[in-house]
This record gives C-alpha cells, sequence and structure tokens, in this order.
C-alpha cells in the first residue's frame, strides 16, 4: 500500500529537516541522508573546519538511549580526518573531537545487529585513533591517544588502535598506546594504557589485566 504524505505526523518532517541539515557537514559520502537523528528536539553540534573530511560510508544515527537528552557533539580540526566506514549509532552525550592534523577511524557495522556508542562517552583524538567494525562502546568510556598536557621528558602521545568487533564495557578508560586485538571483552571501571591485549580476551580491572582467554561474544542476547 502506497504510503501517503497526509498520514505522516508532523515530527517526522522534522526529522528529516534536521537530519538533512546535518548531513551537509559531511563531506564525503555513499548514502542518502548519511546522518539521522531520532528526535527534532536532541541538540546536536557539528563543526567541520573547512579543510576536515567528514567521510561517512554508512548510515550514523543519533538516538536517545533511555530518554537521556544530554547534548551530541562532533568537532573537526583543520586537516583533520573522520571516517565512518559503515552504519553506526551514538547516544545522547557522545562528544568526539579531532585535533588539527589527526584521524579517527570507525569501521561500523558489518555482522551485528548493530555498532556504536551507547551515551556519554568522550573520544579525543591528538593525532591517531583506529576503531575497527562490529564494535560497542558503553557509556561513560574514555578514549584517547593523548595525555592533552605536557610531562617533561615523556611523550604525550601514541598511536589507539582499537580492533574489530570488541566490546568496551561502561566506565572504561582507554589512553595513549593502548593496542586491543579483534573480539575482545574490556570490563567496566577498567583502565587500560599502552596495554597491548591480545584477540578473544577478556580483561578487566584498574590497571586491567587478562582474566580469561578465547572468550567469544555477540551483542544479542541469545536466549536458549
Amino acid at each position: 500500500m502506497r504510503l501517503k504524505l497526509r498520514h505522516l505526523k508532523p515530527s517526522f518532517f522534522a526529522r528529516v529537516a534536521l537530519s538533512l541539515w546535518l548531513s551537509r557537514k559531511v563531506t564525503s559520502t555513499r548514502t542518502l541522508l548519511p546522518i539521522r537523528v531520532s528526535d527534532f528536539f536532541h541538540r546536536v553540534h557539528i563543526s567541520v573546519a573547512p579543510s576536515a573530511k567528514f567521510v561517512c560510508n554508512g548510515i550514523l544515527r543519533i538516538e536517545r538511549w533511555q530518554s537521556g537528552n544530554e547534548p551530541v557533539s562532533i568537532i573537526l580540526g583543520e586537516n583533520s580526518k573522520l571516517i565512518i566506514d559503515g552504519d553506526f549509532i551514538i547516544g545522547n552525550g557522545t562528544r568526539i573531537f579531532v585535533d588539527k592534523g589527526a584521524s579517527l577511524y570507525i569501521g561500523g557495522r558489518r555482522s551485528e545487529s548493530a555498532s556504536g556508542i551507547t551515551e556519554r562517552s568522550l573520544i579525543m583524538v591528538r593525532k591517531k585513533v583506529s576503531i575497527g567494525v562490529d564494535c560497542i562502546i558503553a557509556w561513560n568510556v574514555f578514549i584517547t591517544d593523548c595525555d592533552w598536557h605536557t610531562i617533561h621528558g615523556k611523550p604525550i602521545q601514541a598511536d589507539v588502535e582499537i580492533g574489530d568487533h570488541v566490546w568496551i564495557a561502561c566506565n572504561t578508560s582507554i589512553l595513549k598506546g593502548s593496542k586491543i586485538g579483534n573480539d575482545c571483552i574490556i570490563g567496566a571501571y577498567s583502565l587500560i594504557q599502552r596495554e597491548v591485549i591480545p584477540n578473544n580476551c577478556l580483561a578487566v580491572g584498574n590497571p586491567a589485566r587478562i582474566v580469561a582467554r578465547d572468550v567469544q561474544w555477540s551483542r544479542d542476547i541469545l536466549y536458549q
């Protein structure tokens, strides 16, 4: 049955209008309407410097989790690059900052039912952070490759690499120089700094330590 325009609610058109406005910030895409919002009243700020690149090869959905209303912010500095290479969801309170000349890669969804950030998480990139496909990031997660202040005699930056299909639980910090392999789980309230976590490991604690190997996980609950 053909959907008639009169059956659509005004809120639908408002969401489309906001999605169109935000999608103008994307500099390269393979998708029609690459940014889509679930609520017209959800505050979203996207700032892309004239020389920056915002590549979105999937659909970036901006959603409110459990009626949260914290604003979403994406800021790209001069000559920076943000690549979202598949469908990805970011929830309320998510903040992404990519500094001048830095790059952030997010793989997006491939095999799982969804990939994204639940809410109130912060990603700050000084030079390079990479997040693989099918990753899920819970609330209050902090990911950065930099100290953001000078410690004399110490390097302040080291790249962060997060592999494919990684589950990062709530209140976790992943700091400079961290490398997390594929299919890992990082437990709640963990701290990872300059650690290398091999594939298929469960790591927990502050500082994090490996407590299980050969783990397998799925985003969706499998009822038995």
